[in-house]
């Protein structure tokens, strides 16, 4: 009977010990924005996310990053962001995008935030 306490109190510490980290962002792979759709509050799919982000990683996979909705909740991306992103849509292939995202409801990526790089043309 004694056994099961010290269990427990050794899962215990496990679980506090547990590294900080696991709960930062994580990254994408590096891209290009392929396309980007925002959801407004009279379409269908908005209650399921605000929008969604595509991005072609250097791979060829086309990667889905979303926001807001029911997949993300709380996961909101400003209208400065938006716009940035607008841009960088805009510029094709002259800018690469590195997504960062936690892992929202259903496995679904939510997008967190984005780092740009301008491509060298040599």
């Amino acid at each position: 009977m004694l056994l099961r306490p010290c269990l427990s109190l050794i899962a215990g510490l496990m679980i506090v010990s547990a590294p900080a980290t696991t709960f930062a962002d994580s990254l994408g792979a590096v891209g290009t924005v392929d396309t980007l759709t925002v959801y407004e509050s009279s379409s269908d799919d908005y209650a399921m996310a605000n929008g969604l982000l595509t991005v072609r990683e250097k791979s060829g996979t086309k990667r889905d990053y979303k926001w807001g909705g029911s997949l993300c909740p709380g996961r909101n991306v400003s209208a400065n962001s938006l716009a940035m992103l607008f841009e960088v849509l805009r510029s094709q292939q002259t800018v690469e995008i590195v997504p960062s995202y936690k892992t929202g409801n259903g496995a679904t990526r939510c997008l967190t935030g984005f780092k740009l790089s301008s491509v060298r043309v040599e």
